[in-house]
């Protein structure tokens, strides 16, 4: 699971379906982002960054090391 996509999106105390409508995709696109099992296109990447309020890397880069 990409934990720092939740993570990001529970402090903005916003649902799955609710950042999926902010980027244009669907709320099972989405999911498939944050439970890790789909990697989203560059554009979208920025999309979510946007909607999340965070940078590209702090959510898409390559991990430090540490579990997410």
């Amino acid at each position: 699971m990409n934990a720092r996509l939740q993570a990001a999106r529970k402090a903005l105390s916003k649902t799955q379906k609710q950042i999926a409508e902010e980027v244009g995709i669907t709320e099972y696109t989405y999911q498939l982002y944050e439970y890790g099992k789909r990697d989203p296109a560059t554009r979208t990447s920025i999309r979510i960054a946007k909607a999340l309020n965070r940078a590209v890397e702090e959510l898409f880069g390559e991990d430090d090391g540490t579990h997410d």
